[in-house]
């Protein structure tokens, strides 16, 4: 048991057995600090947690357990030490920064075993009752009496045996059971009778149909093509992957494929001259003051509230400083943003949980000065979603290939995601990325070996963007071609390769079983998950059963690989239903690497958390 501040002041613990690892290091990490604070329960390793907040001090109680606990038992529990916690404690606490020991070893022993004793009190359950004693079967008993019908004696053993050999001394209960027994005598026979006379006429159909059925079938003739069978000569003839192209950079199909993916010189230039950091063209302080420029021309225009918040303000009391924020009053608010953020792509458990999460932080905060309900509300939901968004480790590409070329190893990408999204056109985006800005040899690898025309379409790729492909044809192993562009890098001095494969459905296992394995042989520095920004609900699908079959299906259970970081493709057909971004990272806890925002190879971006923010709340 924990006891601790949203600083991070340990006030007191306790340990009834050594726990293995730090799993409340792990909770703060993955949860706490990923605003998942209103699911009040999460498994870390072998251990479960469950814990409660109190807002008006900023306190955490959380309880460690393995096993299956009754949840009345825990919350009976944590509701118990925190009051008696803030009772012990006094007016001694303040901030939580002037206590530095507290001595509540026995005043927990106490509650603890108070609530073992109710739940022993709990487990001891009434002695099962008979349908007879029941009120329902009290009621058909009445009810069969009333008309004259026999009621059926009880079944409890021998102690009904005793009862009623006593109840039948004077022998006419025996006479009666000597009757019930014939009846059943003849009626078993009857429905033997019945039973054996229908099988008999089944057999006799069954003889028949034999009979009349044909000696021998006919067996199904093997498919000839063209005159005969399948071999390699006519497979290899089929395979124009590997058919030899001659030079025709000068054809007029060609220009026109590439003027469609680079556009004009000025799109060129334009890429090469501007910074990739955000999806803004400006910076931080001019979004800012966009943002304040549109609110106030909102505001001006006659007859419209512009924003989530504005429009609350009309049936929302509007507290001005020092009010105490409860959940009654709060319900209204978090309902309304719920419901803008499902209009906004958001899936709606992810909307559940952030607003629940929001709750779990606010309910009995007392407001600041001068400042209302909904400007506090408001607050806290962009301070929640901006600590969501951004990335809590480097996802910086460029200088992670950089440095692994100074180290002289090939840097990996595997792009995967499901069918249809873009992952071979983002790819290409990102090697015309990685070439023009930062100068390296990019080896695009085709392993996607099942859908038609996927290695043509990145020959197509790789002539626009003047880079080297490694490709094996169709039919062969994923996970065999990727090793071997890995070892073709390596031999011919190329910095980067980025892996293309199969778009596949989240609930194909054994496909999503030969991706792990490619994972797993390779061991990449980087996996993309590569997605829709255009899907709400089924993001979560998606993402999670991606992840989670990497995890499972890893070779080394010791150390599972799942995905890495997210391309969100599309992003450009959207306008402010961005929610697929916050779906995604709530539910990984990955950050989105690159957003896709049009066809061509300058169209790459990455994303910048306030700037989606402001979209969902704006």
């Amino acid at each position: 048991f924990y006891i601790f501040t949203k600083g991070g002041l340990l006030l007191w613990s306790t340990q009834l057995v050594k726990l293995k690892g730090n799993p409340l290091d792990r909770l703060i990490k993955e949860v706490l600090l990923e605003e998942r604070v209103g699911e009040t329960h999460a498994s870390v390793d072998s251990y479960s947690l469950k814990w409660k907040l109190l807002n008006e001090l900023d306190l955490f109680f959380v309880v460690v357990y393995q096993g299956i606990l009754q949840l009345s038992y825990l919350e009976s529990l944590l509701e118990r030490t925190a009051n008696e916690f803030l009772g012990h404690v006094g007016s001694a606490f303040g901030n939580g920064m002037t206590i530095k020991n507290v001595n509540f070893d026995t005043d927990f022993l106490k509650i603890r075993q108070k609530c073992d004793r109710e739940a022993l009190e709990a487990k001891k359950a009434a002695k099962m009752r008979s349908f007879a004693d029941t009120k329902k079967g009290q009621g058909v008993v009445k009810n069969k009496e009333e008309k004259g019908l026999p009621v059926a004696a009880k079944k409890n053993g021998k102690k009904d045996d005793k009862k009623n050999d006593n109840e039948n001394e004077d022998g006419d209960s025996d006479g009666d059971d000597e009757d019930d027994t014939v009846d059943a005598k003849d009626a078993r026979q009857k429905l033997l009778a019945k039973a054996k006379s229908g099988s008999t006429k089944k057999k006799e159909a069954d003889v028949a149909d034999v009979e009349k059925a044909p000696e021998k079938t006919r067996k199904k003739e093997a498919r000839q093509w063209e005159g005969g069978k399948v071999d390699s000569k006519s497979m290899k003839a089929l395979d124009f992957s590997k058919a030899k192209t001659e030079d025709d950079d000068d054809n007029a199909a060609f220009r026109a494929k590439q003027e469609e993916f680079l556009g004009g010189s000025g799109d060129e230039a334009g890429f090469m001259a501007e910074d990739i950091q955000s999806l803004s063209s400006g910076s931080e302080h001019e979004d800012d003051d966009d943002s304040e420029d549109a609110a106030s021309a909102q505001a001006d225009k006659p007859g419209r509230v512009g924003g989530l918040f504005k429009n609350l303000t009309r049936s929302i009391k509007n507290v001005t400083g020092g009010a105490k924020l409860t959940e009654d009053e709060l319900e209204p608010i978090l309902v309304s943003f719920k419901t803008a953020l499902m209009t906004k792509n958001v899936a709606a458990d992810v909307s559940n949980k952030l607003a629940d999460s929001v709750r779990a932080s606010l309910i009995g905060r007392t407001t600041d000065r001068f400042t209302s309900m909904v400007s506090t509300v408001k607050s806290s939901l962009q301070e929640s979603m901006e600590t969501l968004l951004t990335p809590k480790k480097s996802i910086d590409v460029m200088r992670a290939a950089l440095a692994a070329k100074n180290a002289g190893r090939v840097y990996t990408i595997v792009f995967l995601g499901v069918n249809g999204v873009g992952k071979s056109t983002n790819l290409a985006k990102v090697a015309y990325y990685l070439k023009n800005k930062g100068d390296l040899n990019v080896l695009i690898c085709a392993c996607d070996t099942f859908r038609a025309g996927a290695v043509e379409q990145l020959k197509t790729h790789a002539r626009c963007l003047e880079v080297d492909l490694f490709e094996r044809g169709y039919g062969k192993d994923p996970a065999e071609i990727a090793k071997s562009a890995i070892g073709h890098a390596r031999s011919n001095g190329h910095d980067v390769v980025l892996v293309d494969t199969a778009g596949r459905m989240q609930d194909n296992e054994p496909l999503m079983r030969a991706l792990a394995k490619l994972v797993a042989v390779n061991t990449p520095d980087l996996v993309l998950f590569v997605g829709e920004a255009l899907v709400g609900n089924d993001a979560i699908d998606q993402v999670t059963k991606f992840n989670k079959s990497l995890i499972d299906l890893s070779h080394d259970p010791r150390q599972p690989r799942g995905i890495d970081g997210m391309l969100l493709t599309k992003y450009d057909t959207v306008d402010d239903k961005v929610g697929a971004a916050l779906s995604m990272v709530y539910v990984t806890g990955q950050p989105i690497v690159f957003v896709g925002t049009g066809q061509k190879y300058t169209h790459l971006r990455k994303i910048q958390a306030k700037e989606v923010v402001r979209q969902l709340l704006g």
